[in-house]
């Protein structure tokens, strides 16, 4: 694809030679400073800070950019508005993830009172079980099982080994990636002397529309009603949300991150990897909770969050470098008359 053609289908325009193929897209950041740009490939670059650790991206290779960097490039993609908006169509143009035909496959397991919507396709080795039900342009990989009475909604994308527990729900367009299970037990259990009682979890998890949840998660069912999830939220790899929790729309929450039981989360919350938080906590509105923190305590709209046990994130800071002259000030207390 020349450089004009790819100008026309993102809507940028060309500076330099309209002719000059594209191949792919490459990352800049990969590159060392001393190394130019690999030729008839195209990179991102939307800022002078990018450039500066790159200065031979000026005059090697093609760019997608800014308007206002067009200038210091030889040749260049140059966007008017959101460059990563544009960014973001460049790469699914790229895109290399395979397509599939709809179909219920042969090899499939699919029971006579599940339901599968037209243009779905359920691949070799999924199993639909009894009353479950797969919406329009689903995609069901080898080795899904869907529990009695689940249900996914249109255009969702289940990678392999994905389970989605008896009646439990995921919205439209969702993607869960390989290895999670959607509505496992919750984790209750009551001892009296001499004894230990499962208590039955005998909720579900219902799961909103536009969702992602990343690979090898796992999000438990309710003891009652509803762990709920909600629209546009993005959940990456390795998490685990605990039963009962009730999460809003559009919140972010990175890997190996933990969530007890009854956390409530509002939306637009983001919290970082590797970070547990206690149950039934409240974590307020656009709060942020940093990486490596452990939560104890609610949140405050807008706050940030840091440490074990996390504090707000300006105190806790104060509270780490203060730390690190504490050995100095023990010696003077120890020693006071040694210089």
């Amino acid at each position: 694809m020349t450089m004009q053609e790819l100008g026309r289908l993102l809507g940028a325009a060309v500076k330099g030679e309209a002719d000059y193929e594209i191949r792919g897209v490459r990352d800049v950041e990969r590159l060392a400073p001393e190394q130019a740009l690999e030729e008839h490939f195209l990179y991102f670059i939307e800022s002078k800070a990018v450039l500066k650790r790159h200065p031979l991206a000026a005059q090697s290779g093609a760019v997608l950019t800014t308007a206002t960097l067009a200038d210091d490039f030889r040749r260049a993609l140059v966007v008017e508005g959101d460059a990563r908006l544009v960014f973001i169509r460049l790469l699914g143009h790229f895109n290399k993830a395979p397509k599939f035909p709809a179909g219920v496959s042969s090899q499939a397991i699919v029971d006579s009172t599940a339901r599968i919507g037209p243009g779905a396709c359920v691949m070799a080795g999924a199993t639909v079980m009894a009353g479950a039900v797969v919406g329009e342009r689903c995609t069901l990989y080898p080795g899904v099982v869907l529990e009695p009475h689940a249900e996914v909604g249109e255009g969702a994308v289940l990678y392999p080994n994905v389970v989605v527990g008896h009646h439990c729900v995921v919205g439209r367009r969702g993607i869960i990636h390989g290895g999670t299970v959607i509505g496992a037990d919750g984790f209750g259990f009551y001892d009296e002397k001499g004894g230990r009682h499962k208590v039955p979890q005998i909720g579900n998890v219902e799961i909103g529309d536009d969702v992602e949840i990343g690979a090898s998660c796992t999000i438990d069912r309710a003891t009652i009603e509803a762990t709920r999830i909600g629209d546009f939220t993005k959940i990456d790899d390795q998490v685990h949300i605990g039963h009962n929790c009730r999460l809003g729309r559009y919140i972010y929450i990175a890997g190996n991150t933990g969530l007890a039981g009854s956390v409530v989360v509002e939306d637009g919350v983001m919290i970082s990897g590797m970070v547990s938080v206690k149950d039934h906590l409240h974590l307020a509105k656009g709060s942020i909770v940093m990486g490596m923190s452990g939560l104890a305590q609610d949140t405050e709209p807008g706050q940030a969050y840091f440490g074990t046990p996390a504090r707000p994130a300006r105190e806790a800071h104060k509270m780490n470098s203060a730390l690190a002259r504490l050995p100095g000030l023990l010696a003077r207390l120890r020693h006071p008359d040694a210089d």
